[in-house]
């Protein structure tokens, strides 16, 4: 009997179009999963930094460049505290913030609800 030698068989062209397409499903998965793990962790970082309050934005806005993010004062501008809002009062402080006093300038375009949340912040924080 003669010696038959047998050849594996041929892939075919479906096995070696096969591959490519199994690789761009997995990275396509791979990165599909990424992009869901992005998303869930941007809501908890919107979690960990609550939104500021209106009366914050105002402060920020207009009063922290002379009175300092804490209200600690900067310069000529005085610091913000309670005895200096108590003594003014809430009337008094309107006509301060919309027609300014010495060095400090008017605000008068602030809208009288966001004079209100201004004052509403101060007494808060300070």
């Amino acid at each position: 009997m003669p010696h038959e030698v047998r050849r594996p068989p041929r892939a075919s062209a479906s096995r070696w179009l096969l591959a490519p397409a199994v690789a761009v499903a997995l990275f396509a998965t791979g990165c599909q999963m990424k992009e869901d793990g992005v998303a869930a962790a941007q809501p908890a970082a919107a979690a960990a930094a609550p939104a500021a309050s209106p009366g914050e934005e105002v402060y920020r806005r207009s009063c922290a460049r002379c009175h300092g993010a804490n209200m600690q004062g900067k310069g000529n501008s005085p610091k913000i505290d309670q005895p200096s809002l108590a003594s003014l009062g809430d009337q008094r402080l309107r006509i301060t913030i919309a027609s300014g006093k010495g060095k400090m300038p008017a605000f008068s375009k602030l809208s009288p609800s966001q004079v209100d949340a201004l004052i509403s912040y101060l007494k808060a924080v300070a």
